[in-house]
């Protein structure tokens, strides 16, 4: 399916969701020479850490090494609220989020799902669904939603709709990259047996491949494809 894709796009509500959920898929969109563009939505910072601006820029200085090691491209973060999206306006969220996209005339966006129990990774779906919306000139022919870990799977155990995929890519040979990349993020990294450890992360992407018959798989769902 990646051979349809030319200029992508990926939203992150925060920093590492990227590598969390599309780590192993980066690398083989660039090695086909695709373009791939990474938004981090939120400060990342402002709710855990209140008014600490030195760990607002660790964060995003990982990002940026996090991002080069797999060959994405981070663009500037946004300043929304961590942790606080839904006290913004729906339609700001729109408007900014419609303008990157269509600025960066993207073919493919891929975004957090609203089955995620972090209600950021819900309210930054339902504006990428508006922002990507079907209208004349739309430049969006694919948007597919990500697996987050310790987000994703809360969200299948307490809420009614669980994230069911319908792509699965093999990332067998770039996991090790994906680990490399998300060991970057020292701020955001746990120790086992947190699903956001590394183990933790291998163990998440072995049990997807293992369920379309692969060693190490990324989950999506396909939302539209024109």
């Amino acid at each position: 399916m990646l051979e349809i894709f030319n200029k992508v796009l990926i939203i992150a509500a925060h920093p590492d969701d990227e590598i969390l959920g599309v780590g192993g898929t980066i690398p083989l969109l660039v090695e086909m020479k695709k373009t791939v563009d990474v938004l981090i939505f939120t400060d990342g910072s402002s709710t855990q850490y209140f008014n600490n601006k030195n760990i607002l820029e660790d964060k995003f200085g990982e990002a940026q090494q996090a991002n080069k090691l797999l060959g994405s491209n981070l663009l500037p973060r946004l300043d929304f609220p961590d942790m606080r999206l839904d006290t913004v306006a729906h339609v700001d969220k729109n408007i900014a989020l419609g303008k990157i996209i269509s600025e960066g005339e993207y073919d493919t966006v891929i975004v957090q799902d609203n089955t995620d129990i972090n209600k950021d990774h819900k309210e930054l779906f339902e504006s990428t669904i508006v922002a990507c919306r079907t209208y004349p000139g739309q430049k969006v022919k694919s948007l597919l939603t990500y697996y987050v870990n310790s987000s994703t799977e809360w969200g299948n155990l307490l809420q009614k709709n669980p994230f069911n995929p319908n792509v699965f890519i093999d990332i067998s040979s770039t996991i090790e990259s994906k680990l490399k990349s998300m060991e970057k993020y020292k701020t955001e990294l746990r120790t086992y047996p947190h699903p956001r450890s590394l183990e933790g992360i291998r163990n998440s992407a072995k049990y997807f491949g293992n369920m379309v018959g692969i060693e190490y798989a990324e989950p999506f769902k396909l939302i539209f494809n024109k």
